[in-house]
């Protein structure tokens, strides 16, 4: 099975690449900037790195014909530590990139699409806990507005051509690789005996990217049984931020101590994963082993540089 990974230099995605690589499949990894976290890839037989802009219907109009796939998973998306005041540096990646590779695997007759999705969709506050498919979407920034039209551009090609479309929303992601964000931030700061700074005490649901990895990879392997289907990719389960830095703290074994500055702030989310549980044998790992192999792998990281 030959399959293409949009934004193959990212960090999903640059993980994603590594895991249908290790399941045999042949892969062609799109990236559009950087190769960095797919160099350890450039040798292998099964994989190939094509440098594209999703954005250029042209462009990836002649890259599938020059590399016929059996599926895609669309993992390109612009999505910054900061949010963009303005919507067009999302808009141009995240719903005309999706439209144009839409379109090219149309011509193409390629009809496997895995989308990855976001919980922001679901919006800033939840109407009700544990969050299932079912839940109202309620976009609250341009990133979260521009996926959910995705995902619209997704269910419109499977119902009028026949794709088959699998879309992921997947909580926050954490693991190697992630340069940005809380639990990156927290474990840098372990490993180094840094206290974690926590800024705020909200209570969310998150990922470790070798379980949203997996979820890929089992919903491409079950994609021809489904016309559309959206699920959710989480732990399914709640920890605060201030007992994820302890935790981390701990396993870690620092010394330094997680510092609380900022404020408590009424947030509430995680996922009801049954549906994913049930169809796709999705089975994330407890968020203790997840950390613990994360760790590991910075703190070997963090020694080579020394």
């Amino acid at each position: 099975m030959r399959v293409l990974v949009t934004g193959a230099g990212g960090f999903l995605p640059s993980h994603l690449c590594d895991g249908l690589v290790e399941r045999g499949y042949e892969v062609i990894g799109l990236f559009h900037t950087s190769q960095k976290r797919i160099k350890h890839l450039k040798n292998n037989k099964n994989f190939q790195a094509i440098k594209g802009d999703i954005t250029n219907y042209d462009e990836i109009l002649e890259s599938l014909k020059a590399n016929p796939v059996d599926g895609i998973f669309h993992t390109a998306a612009l999505h910054t530590p900061k949010e963009i005041s303005s919507p067009f540096p999302y808009f141009e990646p995240n719903v005309r990139g999706t439209l144009d590779l839409l379109e090219a695997c149309h011509s193409q007759n390629i009809k496997r699409v895995i989308y990855t999705s976001s919980m922001g969709v679901y919006g800033r506050a939840p109407k009700y806990l544990p969050v299932d498919e079912k839940h109202p979407v309620s976009p609250f920034d341009f990133y979260s507005l521009t996926k959910l039209q995705g995902e619209m551009l997704c269910e419109l090609y499977a119902s009028k051509y026949g794709f088959n479309v699998i879309i992921l929303r997947c909580s926050g992601i954490f693991g190697p690789r992630r340069e940005w964000g809380g639990v990156a931030n927290f474990v840098k700061g372990a490993i180094q005996n840094k206290p974690p700074i926590v800024l705020s005490d909200i209570k969310w649901d998150t990922i470790y990217v070798k379980d949203a990895v997996s979820a890929h990879i089992s919903a491409f392997e079950n994609i021809d049984k489904f016309q559309f289907e959206v699920f959710n990719i989480g732990r399914g389960e709640e920890i605060s931020t201030l007992d994820l830095a302890n935790l981390i703290v701990s396993i870690s074994a620092s010394t330094a101590k997680p510092e609380f500055s900022g404020d408590s702030r009424p947030f509430r989310f995680y996922f009801d994963i049954t549906k994913a549980r049930e169809l796709l044998n999705f089975a994330p790992c407890p968020i203790e082993e997840s950390l613990t192999e994360y760790i590991k792998l910075e703190a070997r990281s963090e020694n080579s540089k020394r």
